[in-house]
């Protein structure tokens, strides 16, 4: 084996190491979780266990130049249904390849996961059916990508006492920040969520 193809070896070992490691601490926080009596202490561990196996799973999708985002959302779209025992609410991915510098996917895999978690609690009342769409595009002409995450559900009024705007909108208006991004909210008629970014 050439030089080259040892070190290609090596790498993937590690990565799937690595992958192994984050998926054990994962189960670690969900064991914590279950166990926990009290109910704001189990949902902050499940969220967290929840966060950690989202960045593990990049791992798999690693590439010489990054993470093949593409396929990372492919993976990651059944996972977060059977996660959020949604019931019939499917989550569809439509995206053309992109390849995500380590840093950047990091970021976009958690804006993405709680996103998509958020419109899996809440969009879609017990009983009723529905769909999430994830996209991921350049923008035509520049070196900007457009990620939308859009239900069809109840939508919300950011500005009501129970909206939405707290730590899971917080958190990604924060992560936003990171890959220079703006997010914008409609929340008419379900909620789209667009961030505008580079990688």
């Amino acid at each position: 084996m050439t030089d080259e193809g040892e070190d290609d070896v090596r790498a993937a070992e590690m990565r799937h190491r690595a992958a192994n490691t984050f998926q054990l601490i994962s189960a670690l926080a969900r064991m914590r979780g279950q166990r926990t009596a009290e109910p704001e202490a189990r949902r902050q561990l499940v969220w967290m266990a929840d966060a950690i196996g989202a960045l593990g799973a990049l791992e798999r999708h690693r590439r010489g130049s990054g993470v093949d985002f593409q396929e990372y959302l492919l993976e990651m779209a059944p996972v977060w249904r059977r996660r959020q025992a949604a019931g019939p609410t499917e989550v569809v991915v439509a995206m053309e390849p992109v390849i995500a510098p380590d840093q950047a996917a990091s970021t976009l895999a958690l804006i993405v996961h709680e996103l998509v978690s958020n419109a899996l609690a809440h969009a879609y009342p017990e009983g009723q059916t529905g769909q999430i769409e994830v996209s991921l595009s350049r923008i035509e002409g520049g070196e900007r990508y457009e990620l939308v995450v859009r239900d069809h559900g109840c939508g919300f009024d950011p500005s009501s006492p129970g909206g939405r705007e707290r730590f899971g909108l917080w958190f990604v208006r924060s992560l936003a920040a990171q890959v220079r991004g703006e997010l914008k909210l409609e929340t008419r008629d379900g909620v789209r969520a667009q961030l505008v970014f580079s990688l």
